[in-house]
């Protein structure tokens, strides 16, 4: 059920750095995010690509992705037009601080750029910045996710010994996203991920031991954003593990 019109989520700087005072008052429904461990691109078609180093994936190069400004008429755009801004590139920067998992986009030129990207615990009216969690246990609860409609964006980690994860849905759904639409993917050490346009995501998510941490990003300038709060939209939060049994690597 999309709650959506009792209960609507504005998405400004405020918010997104403490969601939590909106969050409704009865128990969520936890979904469990299927985790695909990434190898090659095959794993990731419909979603995006896997990135040996940045610096092949670029507008220049022909294969990062600016979509063509919107028309509001019948008239066509002009050849070599309407998708010239290019992309903007910088840190993205993410920690925990106990339960809570802070992410920061430097590439971007907005004060809305401090997000809470998820969480230690499904209890979240106990959650707190002191929290421990007991080693080999670790999920990150994610309440919320984004997409942008004007191009596709890049992850890739400055510490070349740091997996992580992301968290997916294909641009297919649209607006109509829903939560079991959502799957996870784990990216090795040394690799980073290009997402299509459209590619519903927020950011990355990586081990406590691996934080605090900074990736490389790269996405359109002009930098639009839709987001869609599993929180307030289904009443249920995503858990997608932080960590892979060796016997599947």
């Amino acid at each position: 059920e999309n709650l959506t019109a009792n209960s609507p989520f504005v998405f400004n700087a405020e918010n997104f750095r403490n969601p939590l005072s909106h969050f409704p008052s009865k128990q969520l429904e936890v979904i469990d995010v299927p985790v695909t461990i990434v190898s090659s691109d095959k794993d990731l078609e419909g979603y995006g690509k896997l990135v040996d180093d940045p610096i092949n994936f670029t507008v220049e190069n022909d294969n990062f992705e600016i979509v063509k400004w919107p028309l509001k008429g019948w008239r066509n755009l002009d050849p070599n037009t309407g998708d010239e801004g290019g992309t903007v590139e910088g840190n993205f920067e993410v920690n925990w601080k106990g339960d809570f998992y802070y992410g920061k986009n430097l590439a971007i030129v907005t004060d809305n750029n401090t997000y809470l990207d998820g969480l230690g615990t499904k209890d979240w009216k106990r959650a707190n910045e002191k929290a421990r969690i007991e080693q080999g246990s670790e999920n990150i609860y994610l309440w919320m996710s984004d997409y942008h409609p004007d191009g596709g964006q890049l992850f890739f980690p400055k510490d070349a010994k740091i997996p992580f994860f992301v968290c997916l849905g294909q641009s297919k759904y649209g607006d109509d996203i829903k939560p079991e639409h959502m799957r996870g993917f784990y990216i090795p050490a040394g690799k980073g991920v290009y997402i299509h346009p459209g590619t519903w995501h927020n950011g990355i998510y990586v081990e406590r031991n691996h934080t605090p941490a900074t990736f490389f990003t790269r996405q359109g300038r002009v930098h639009a954003r839709v987001s869609c709060s599993w929180v307030q939209e289904f009443g249920s939060i995503l858990r997608l593990p932080l960590q892979m049994k060796k016997s599947t690597l």
